[in-house]
């Protein structure tokens, strides 16, 4: 619903409205492999074949975060005035009231409860009741009493934004302006997971402040235009991703981001167009902010043990209140499972902690009340203050040239070359030289023959002119699925040909 005005004065507005409401059902998310299910129906088989149960798998067999139904209510009011407040000097104000509400019904299982191998219907309708697993009954939500078959979450956020923008005329083709902006995000609900990796159920809501001035120009009888803006966002929980127990979780921390940018457009004769962009950004996580590093449990700890979990794969540290009381509590519990005790990490692996491998729920369970030693998980947390926010390159650099050809019969040849300069960024949160993304350099061309009429044209095209397969992007994953990193590269050259025609 919108409403808008066209007065003849110096004043006009706009009122709006909106509304949205959707529903999700069956949205899941698998990881499988031939480790998973071996392990499964081991467990399974050995774990009947003591209780006299049918011969049975455990369910379900490979990874699922079953997420069985979503529903998002979201409405917004806004409106805006536009004044003249001179004959040069525009003034535009805005408000917005945002509404979300969300909830989710989901379940995550791994080797979780007995289904027998006989069984070919819904593993959770299993015959076998009460649904039992290597720890008792299986708890789709560990958060209620009770044991539960899925988990059931809902969040609500609003949010009231809008926006104020000064635009001066210095000139015809001159323009200036500054603004304020505070934009909004709604939060949301992650995955269910085990208590063990201590991820919050839901994330918070994301708002930013920007403040904008800049400068549009046009100059020489429009040979050359320049345009030329700084900014600065303050961001408070912005969402991040992350990847915990092979599935994608949501973190907020609060970033500055602050910059320059600079397009100009030159036409030194009206065949020829050069388009020249250059951009600087620093972006950096703002105050405080304390994260576990996935590539370091033990957080540069030189007295905390990393413990490798062998009941899920998944990272833990112990650490103690004096060097060596940590190695010497693991390898007490350890001795108990028939494990070996800590060791140190090979010199060049430029981690300072001991590590072991051992059961991190057991650890917890042993550890004496008041004896300074604490679990954590997925472990040591670390100040990311100042580190610099994930896929932000600090510049920017693009140009682009096309000239025009005219034959005498009316038809035009316009090819064009585009090269853009990507500066360094980092993958990950945690910055550091494994998660440093080179700079990399992209070149495209494009030839295009239009006809006369321009009802038609032929296209013809390069991507990638050099085929460079430069990283663009990385992300890690867990320590539950070995802590490997997954890397974007630029597109392969392709190369191809376009017809176009209009009636």
């Amino acid at each position: 619903m919108l409403l808008s005005s066209d007065f003849d004065g110096a004043f006009n507005f706009l009122l709006g409205g909106i509304y949205a409401k959707s529903k999700t059902t069956d949205n899941s998310y698998y990881v499988n492999s031939f480790a998973l299910d071996y392990a499964s129906a081991v467990l399974g088989s050995f774990g009947t074949l003591a209780g006299g149960a049918p011969p049975s798998y455990f369910a379900t067999s490979m990874y699922r975060n079953n997420s069985l139904e979503a529903n998002l209510e979201s409405f917004g009011v806004f409106g805006e005035i536009y004044v003249d407040l001179t004959e040069r000097l525009t003034f535009t104000g805005g408000l917005r009231y945002n509404d979300d509400k969300k909830d989710v019904t989901a379940r995550t299982t791994l080797i979780s409860f007995l289904n027998p191998y006989a069984y070919d219907g819904e593993p959770f309708d299993s015959p076998i009741t009460p649904l039992t697993g290597p720890s008792g009954v299986f708890d789709a939500d560990p958060g209620t009493p009770g044991e539960q078959l899925t988990q059931f979450r809902e969040v609500g956020f609003d949010e009231i934004t809008g926006r104020a923008v000064l635009d001066y005329e210095v000139t015809p083709d001159n323009s200036i302006y500054a603004s304020y902006a505070r934009g909004y995000k709604s939060g949301g609900i992650n995955p269910p997971l085990s208590p063990v990796f201590d991820v919050a159920e839901s994330f918070g809501s994301e708002t930013i402040d920007a403040f904008e001035i800049g400068s549009k120009n046009t100059f020489a009888n429009g040979a050359l235009q320049l345009n030329a803006t700084a900014f600065y966002y303050r961001y408070s929980g912005l969402q991040l991703s992350r990847i915990v127990a092979r599935t994608s979780v949501n973190d907020t921390i609060d970033a500055d981001i602050w910059g320059v940018e600079i397009e100009s457009v030159i036409r030194p004769d009206p065949d020829w167009l050069v388009n020249l962009t250059f951009s600087y950004l620093n972006a950096e996580v703002a105050g405080d902010q304390f994260f576990s590093n996935p590539r370091d449990p033990g957080g540069g700890d030189p007295d905390a043990v990393i413990i490798k979990d062998i009941s899920n794969g998944a990272n833990c540290a112990v650490t103690g209140p004096a060097p060596g009381v940590a190695d010497a509590f693991v390898a007490g519990v350890n001795a108990a499972l028939g494990l070996r005790g800590p060791e140190e990490f090979p010199s060049d692996g430029n981690l300072a902690s001991s590590g072991a491998f051992s059961i991190c729920d057991v650890l917890v369970g042993a550890v004496p009340a008041g004896s300074g030693l604490a679990l954590l998980s997925p472990g040591v947390e670390v100040n990311i203050k100042g580190n610099k926010l994930p896929q932000a390159p600090e510049m920017k650099v693009s140009m682009g040239v096309q000239y025009t050809a005219t034959f005498d019969n009316g038809m035009t040849l316009v090819p064009r070359v585009d090269v853009a300069l990507t500066g360094e960024q980092y993958g990950n949160i945690f910055n550091g030289r494994v998660n440093r993304i080179e700079p990399f350099v992209q070149a495209n061309a494009i030839v295009q023959l239009n006809s006369a009429d321009e009802r038609w044209f032929v296209r013809g095209f390069v991507q990638n002119i050099f085929d460079s397969s430069s990283v663009t992007g990385l992300y890690l994953t867990d320590a539950s699925s070995g802590n490997f990193t997954n890397i974007y590269t630029l597109d392969p050259r392709r190369y191809g040909v376009a017809l176009g025609f209009s009636f």
